[in-house]
């Protein structure tokens, strides 16, 4: 009897440390796996793989028959754990009463979606998974899809639009183009900190859309106040410059007086221009 319970403390042993068995290899967590494409008219959420992880948005689709154009929606920079696809859901919506289909879509970092804030490194490509994802659903014409975007997400469209030429249009409001140069030009005195530590790892070029403009293929509307201090209107003049160099079709449209987020009057001036831009070339 002894003999037996000395031989199980021995086992017990071995096996607490480590013995023969190694210690327990980590549970590799899900792949992204997308949500099956709607069929039917109204508001759905959905999740789109993209690489490393899911992002998340809001999908709009009109009731009128046959395959629609459609817009993606990209909001700017927002506190930690906002959901940003709801920040840009009330302009999905009214789009879609427009007759497109919309996807408001939240940026990497941000909830829904995975992953971490980057500045646009990996979050243009995050767009463009998206992009191809609704090419895949019935009620979109996948050859007819822009983008729109603020801020952030305008600097994010811009850097989508050079890597799928597929895509038709970006309409980008008050859009960082040049990072390195926003640093020293921005009045906000917590940019340069956040450029620091997230724009700058990986390097600033590759975040700069005034880089990539020689392969944005989709036309572009530019829409910036020419009061901003957060984000300068010079980004977009920048931008604009870029274009027009590289012989891509650019328009600049200038805000009197308005600032980083326009107040409801100046969107009433900006966004009239930002529609006729869309249905021009999706209709």
């Amino acid at each position: 009897m002894r003999a037996f319970q000395f031989a199980l403390l021995t086992s017990l042993l071995a096996a607490g440390c480590g013995g023969e068995r190694g210690p327990t290899a980590p549970t590799p967590p899900p792949a992204p796996v997308s949500t099956p494409a709607p069929t039917t008219p109204g508001r759905h959420a959905v999740s789109i793989a993209a690489g490393d992880i899911n992002i998340g948005g809001v999908l709009y689709l009109p009731a009128a028959g046959g395959p629609r154009p459609a817009v993606i929606v990209l909001h700017g920079w927002q506190p930690a754990g906002t959901n940003g696809a709801g920040v840009v859901e009330a302009r999905a919506a009214r789009l879609a009463d427009e007759g497109f289909a919309a996807l408001a879509l939240s940026l990497r970092g941000w909830p829904p979606s995975g992953g971490a804030d980057d500045c646009g490194l990996r979050q243009p490509d995050d767009v463009v998974a998206a992009a191809a994802w609704l090419r895949g659903v019935p009620a979109v014409a996948g050859d007819r899809i822009a983008l729109l975007g603020f801020s952030q997400g305008g600097q994010v469209a811009l850097l989508a639009a050079a890597r799928d030429n597929r895509l038709r249009g970006v309409a980008a409001y008050f859009p960082v183009t040049d990072v390195a140069r926003w640093k020293t030009t921005t009045a906000n005195s917590d940019i340069p900190g956040y450029i620091t530590s997230t724009c700058e790892p990986g390097g600033t070029d590759a975040r700069s859309p005034v880089t990539r403009a020689s392969a944005i293929g989709a036309a572009v509307l530019l829409v910036h106040g020419d009061a901003d201090t957060r984000v300068p209107a010079e980004q977009s003049r920048l931008m604009l410059a870029a274009l027009t160099a590289a012989g891509r079709a650019a328009t600049l449209e200038l805000i009197p007086g308005a600032q980083h987020g326009f107040t409801a009057a100046e969107e009433a001036q900006a966004r009239p221009l930002v529609d006729r831009f869309l249905a021009s070339l999706l209709n």
